[in-house]
């Protein structure tokens, strides 16, 4: 022990990380310094949160239930099958109320569920080791959002923001939005209760009250202004309005931050969202074929979207690779296929989203920049970011793909079309499992 104590930080360091994980998390509790050393250097995080995406929890709009699909290769390798419809989250409830939940948000292997008529019910849940809890009910729906960082502790927290301007009653029009105090309902698992949290804004508001109302926008079926991100002790939460709070957890205080997208083209049908990636916050637009991607830096008080991508897509090439095929067989074998399809699987060995391995479409080289006309431009839908590569997931005419782009290659994956009716996706969520329980 002395001679451990004895080794710099680094050498320690690369000798724990070494350990196979049950090993590494015992380690932890040898003393103080080896326990700030795991969760500082955060060595247990590649066990418990492995970079792999294993697929991604669709919701849909107005199908009958249920109202979530999970999107995935067909899973023959050894493993835990993911339920897209969270069957095992309390099934009494279900038997007799005969509801479903929505997917609410997803945060490093834990998804937020909630119940599809009373908003106010929600659920914390990993759907690798089916472990679930269901929190106590909410005096008042809001947009809800989960904060989990399994490298540092196995509890969570789940935020619920307040009404945005158009619904909350008694705001003038004229009046700063976002307010300078803001109180937000927060749950911890640690305490199993909510409580009220206030947070104080600094620097400037984001505009008046009725700017933010943004009530005349083209109407879409997707969610808009829907998507929260957690990064290093902070949630940036894409607020209507067109611009990011950052909310900082460990003091109380929030951050308005211009959004790359000027509130104007949002009355011109361009659409944006936010995401994360292995650098950081990243955000997008999609005006028309258009894609744009920006990547935030921060430093100190200043903070600066960088763009890192500007360039048109060729959705009818994506749906070329479909014609070419058989329709009904590439929705039953994929290579990424709906839970619809489970039954008739076929087999593959690699469950993992690979950038090797899915089907070219196109690329940069050889390929002359598009117009921005397309067969059917409004159906593009953002399924999110790759949490730890520079790739984005998109949908056209049901047609998924992964958009690398820092090389502009497109990588077909298979078709978002479930056996139900329903008018199209309303919003998705990338899952990266995770083996801590909830």
């Amino acid at each position: 022990m002395e001679t451990a104590a004895a080794l710099p930080g680094d050498v320690l360091a690369a000798v724990l990380g070494r350990l196979p994980a049950h090993s590494l998390a015992a380690s932890r509790c040898v003393c103080q310094a080896w326990r700030r050393l795991a969760d500082e250097r955060r060595l247990l995080l590649p066990h418990l949160l492995p970079h792999s995406v294993r697929g991604f929890f669709v919701n849909y709009v107005d199908p009958p239930p249920p109202p979530t699909h999970f999107f995935a290769r067909p899973a023959a390798a050894p493993g835990p099958w993911i339920d897209g419809a969270f069957s095992f989250v309390d099934p009494e409830h279900r038997r007799f109320g005969g509801r479903c939940c929505n997917v609410a948000d997803h945060c490093n292997g834990l998804v937020l569920l909630q119940d599809e008529l009373l908003h106010t019910e929600l659920y914390a849940c990993n759907p690798t080791t089916r472990r679930w809890v269901r929190l106590p009910r909410l005096a008042a729906a809001g947009r809800a959002f989960l904060v989990f960082d399994p490298a540092v502790s196995r509890h969570y927290e789940v935020l619920v923001a307040p009404v945005d301007p158009p619904a909350a009653a008694g705001i003038k029009v004229s009046m700063e939005w976002p307010p300078s105090r803001c109180t937000w309902q927060v749950f911890s698992s640690r305490t199993r209760r909510w409580r009220p949290r206030v947070f104080v804004r600094e620097g400037e508001a984001a505009g008046v009250a009725a700017d933010m109302a943004m009530g005349s926008l083209p109407y879409v079926k997707e969610a808009q202004w829907r998507y929260g991100v957690y990064w290093q002790g902070a949630l940036y939460v894409h607020c209507r309005g067109e611009y990011v709070s950052r909310m900082s957890l460990s003091n109380g205080k929030y951050k308005v931050i211009k959004s790359p997208v000027d509130r104007a083209e949002c009355y011109n049908k361009t659409r944006s969202f936010i995401g994360r990636s292995g650098n950081g916050v990243c955000f997008a637009s999609i005006y028309a074929c258009r894609l744009r991607v920006w990547i935030l830096s921060e430093c100190r008080d200043q903070t600066e979207w960088t763009l890192k991508h500007d360039r048109d897509l060729e959705p009818d090439d994506w749906w070329e690779v479909v014609v070419k095929g058989d329709h009904q067989q590439i929705k039953y074998t994929g290579p990424w296929i709906l839970d619809d399809y489970y039954d008739s699987r076929k087999a593959k060995r690699n469950v993992d989203w690979s950038s090797d391995d899915d089907d070219i479409i196109c690329g940069a080289e050889g390929k002359k920049k598009g117009d921005g006309r397309s067969m059917y431009p409004p159906s593009f839908h953002f399924l999110g970011f790759h949490p730890f590569k520079e790739v984005i997931f998109l949908t056209a005419l049901g047609v998924a793909v992964a958009y690398h782009w820092n090389t502009s290659r497109v990588q077909f994956m298979g078709i978002l079309k479930p056996n139900c009716h329903n008018y199209g996706v309303y919003d998705s969520f990338v899952y990266t499992p995770c083996i801590r329980p909830a």
